[in-house]
């Protein structure tokens, strides 16, 4: 089952906002339940108001329990959690991307990155080409997936600008829409 999938590092930007806490990080432990998420998977949480992995597992449990169909099962919360790392990170601070891509250079993080963008829209042009110009949009090694959701701009224009700004660094089949 979880077997069949590539170890990756999922990489989640707005790891602290509203749609990551109230969707994303539990349908995560849904799938950790369920037994489909990859053995050695990680999940890097980004974000500004939280400083420390502690205080963002325990937001995490705190937004899981409120929202988890069957209640937290914590045998599996605990298999859960330990995939959870932070990495704190203001968007303005360029410096901070270099130090992230130190981060998640590390041997614990497998080579796989997928960065999930749970951020207003008008910030995805920026943040991918801060990830590009660090190297992290290289697919060596291992592969390298942006993950945006709707709206993908505001009009055509902005569209195309933010279009321009992804293809500098990524490739066609290394990008996801999603709608939510």
């Amino acid at each position: 089952m979880s077997k069949q999938l590539d170890n990756c590092s999922f990489v989640i930007f707005g790891a602290t906002g509203n749609l990551a806490r109230t969707k994303l990080m539990p349908a995560l432990y849904h799938l950790e339940v369920a037994d489909l998420l990859p053995e050695t998977m990680k999940i890097v949480g980004l974000g500004r108001r939280i400083s420390t992995l502690e205080a963002w597992r325990d937001e995490v449990r705190e937004d899981i329990q409120a929202r988890a169909r069957q209640g937290i099962d914590e045998a599996v919360f605990q298999r859960f959690v330990a995939r959870l790392d932070y990495f704190s990170i203001s968007l303005r601070d360029e410096s901070r991307f270099s130090q992230l891509a130190e981060f998640l250079n590390q041997a614990h993080f497998p080579a796989n990155i997928a960065f999930y963008f749970s951020l207003p829209p008008a910030l995805y042009g920026g943040v991918a080409t801060q990830l590009g110009k660090t190297g992290m949009l290289s697919q060596n090694p291992g592969w390298r997936r942006l993950v945006v959701e709707k709206p993908f701009g505001h009009d055509l224009h902005s569209a195309q600008k933010l279009q321009q700004q992804f293809d500098q660094y990524l490739d066609e089949q290394q990008i996801y829409r999603i709608d939510h």
